[in-house]
């Protein structure tokens, strides 16, 4: 049987090795919704800024938002209120190749939320990010439109042409 979205990601990997990329890391997940997948909404951010929150602010439609980092991990960049925003707005889920805050706030929401750490830190200002049309995360670009597929296993994404196939 051809895998599907709700195969698990190590058995997408097994069967479609030259199309899934994988995400490098170790990701931790920060909800109890550990299992999530859409289409990529990628975001580059400079540091801590608003252009996060006015996306998630927006109709996620089951879309997953990919944040990069420019700044590195040692500041929060997503707390519980861009939390409830995604919640609220249909987001399946959020990926930060950098830091959370809020954890405590952020573990009950009904969104997947995975990043590399949590910090204590949350700044608010920073350099100007904005929604883009890729990002790389540990060097794996993720396009506009390509899928993200999520669980205890890893992040992979996937072209849009190979994710409808498993959407099928």
């Amino acid at each position: 049987m051809p895998p599907s979205f709700a195969t698990p990601v190590t058995d997408i990997v097994d069967a479609l090795r030259d199309r899934a990329r994988i995400l490098p890391g170790d990701w931790r997940f920060f909800t109890g919704v550990a299992r999530f997948h859409g289409p990529a909404r990628p975001v580059a951010l400079n540091g801590p800024d608003k252009a996060l929150a006015e996306l998630l602010g927006t109709p996620g439609r089951g879309a997953v938002a990919v944040v990069s980092v420019g700044a590195g991990d040692r500041v929060g960049v997503f707390g519980d209120g861009m939390a409830r925003a995604a919640e609220a707005n249909g987001w399946a889920g959020v990926v930060i190749d950098g830091a959370v805050c809020d954890v405590a706030l952020i573990r009950p929401r009904e969104i997947g939320v995975a990043a590399r750490r949590a910090a204590p830190i949350f700044l608010r200002e920073g350099l100007a990010g904005a929604p883009a049309p890729s990002v790389a995360i540990g060097g794996v670009v993720v396009r506009d439109g390509d899928w993200i597929a999520a669980d205890e296993d890893g992040i992979v994404a996937l072209d849009a042409e190979t994710a409808a196939r498993l959407r099928g």
